[in-house]
């Protein structure tokens, strides 16, 4: 498992706020910034919370199609993620996958899923997430 810096970790801790104030956009390019560098399953993982900070972006500016398409995609990075463990899923990706499911139905029941991603950034995302993999 590769090593994440103290500079990584502050601009992975400022993505996490930038998606707490809902600035999905700012979280994608703090988060993306450290992506690129990673490998495994860290590196899966980031793609997956990208995806789900650019699914919010989209909805935002009226994109459901691609917030759609982006969501799936993530769905399909947790599904590969959590297949290349041999026990029980660990609890961030556990809670990222019924994340993005609720956040699909919501959209494909026209509703906001905003709310869903504002209530899952306050109360279940934590810093501990900045280093899970």
């Amino acid at each position: 498992m590769q090593h994440l810096t103290p500079q990584d970790i502050a601009t992975l801790r400022q993505g996490l706020q930038h998606f707490r104030a809902g600035d999905y956009f700012a979280a994608h390019d703090d988060w993306e910034a450290i992506w690129q560098g990673l490998h495994g399953r860290r590196r899966l993982y980031w793609q997956a919370m990208i995806q789900l900070a650019v699914g919010g972006h989209h909805w935002r500016h009226g994109n459901r199609k691609g917030c759609l398409s982006v969501w799936h995609k993530a769905m399909q990075k947790c599904d590969d993620l959590a297949s290349q463990y041999d026990t029980d899923v660990p609890a961030p990706l556990f809670l990222l996958i019924d994340l993005l499911y609720e956040c699909i139905h919501a959209v494909q029941q026209d509703e906001n899923p905003v709310p869903i991603l504002t209530t899952f950034a306050m109360s279940i995302m934590s810093e501990q997430w900045l280093t899970f993999a």
